[in-house]
C-alpha cells in the first residue's frame, strides 16, 4: 500500500532533497516533517501509554532525537519507520519505568510481546487513516465536506441536507462524485476501510 502518497503530495521538497536536507540539519526539512508526523505519532503514542505520561514530551523527544541523530534515511519508509519505532520504544521505557515491584515487572515482560503487535497494528491503522482523512480533503469543498458528514461523521442523506441547505438529490449526487472519486484515488484497502465506516456508523 502506498502510504506515503500523501506525504509526497504534502510537502515541497522531493524526497531525496528532503532526506538530504534532514541529513545536515535543516530546519526547514525538519519543520515539514515535524508538521506531517507529529500529531499522528502523538495519537500512537496515546494509545499505548494511556495514562502514564504525557504522550506529545515523548514525541518531542522524538524528533530531539531525529534533529541530533543526522542520519541519511534510505526512503520516506525508513523515516518513518524510525519514528514509529523509536515513539513506540520510548512509551515502552516510560511504561517499565512506572512499574517498581519484580511481580509487575514480570507481567510487563510477559505481555510486552502482545503489546508490540498491538501498538504495530494502530501504527499501520493511523497511517491509512490518515491517507484517507488526506484524500478526503482533497476532494472539492462541498463534496468533501458531505463525503465526511456521511461517512465519517454518520448523518444520513436528509440529515446532511438539512444541515447544509441542499436538497437531498444534490446530496446523493455529491456523495456519489466522492465516492467514484476515491475509489480511484485510495489504495483498495483503503477504499474498503471507508465503506466499514459507514457500515459501522
Amino acid at each position: 500500500m502506498e502510504l506515503i502518497k500523501s506525504f509526497e503530495r504534502s510537502q515541497p521538497y522531493g524526497e531525496a532533497e528532503l532526506l538530504q536536507r534532514l541529513a545536515v540539519a535543516d530546519e526547514a526539512a525538519f519543520s515539514v516533517v515535524f508538521r506531517e508526523y507529529y500529531a499522528v505519532l502523538c495519537a500512537f503514542a496515546q494509545k499505548i501509554i494511556r495514562e502514564a505520561a504525557d504522550p506529545e514530551d515523548l514525541v518531542n523527544e522524538v524528533f530531539l532525537k531525529l534533529w541530533n541523530r543526522r542520519q541519511v534515511f534510505e526512503d520516506i519508509r525508513h523515516l518513518k519507520d524510525f519514528l514509529y519505532k523509536s515513539t513506540r520504544n520510548a512509551c515502552f521505557d516510560t511504561i517499565k519505568g512506572s512499574i517498581h515491584s519484580k511481580e509487575r515487572q514480570a507481567v510487563f515482560l510477559g505481555t510486552q510481546a502482545e503489546w508490540e503487535t498491538a501498538a504495530d497494528l494502530e501504527m499501520i491503522r493511523l497511517e491509512v487513516f490518515n491517507e484517507l482523512h488526506h484524500e478526503i480533503n482533497q476532494l472539492p469543498e462541498q463534496c468533501g465536506k458531505i463525503i465526511r458528514m456521511g461517512y465519517i461523521d454518520g448523518l444520513k442523506n436528509d440529515e446532511i441536507a438539512r444541515e447544509l441547505g441542499l436538497s437531498v438529490q444534490t446530496v446523493k449526487n455529491q456523495k456519489s462524485r466522492g465516492v467514484m472519486l476515491l475509489k480511484r484515488r485510495l489504495p483498495p484497502e483503503v477504499f474498503v476501510l471507508l465503506l466499514l465506516i459507514s457500515a459501522h456508523s
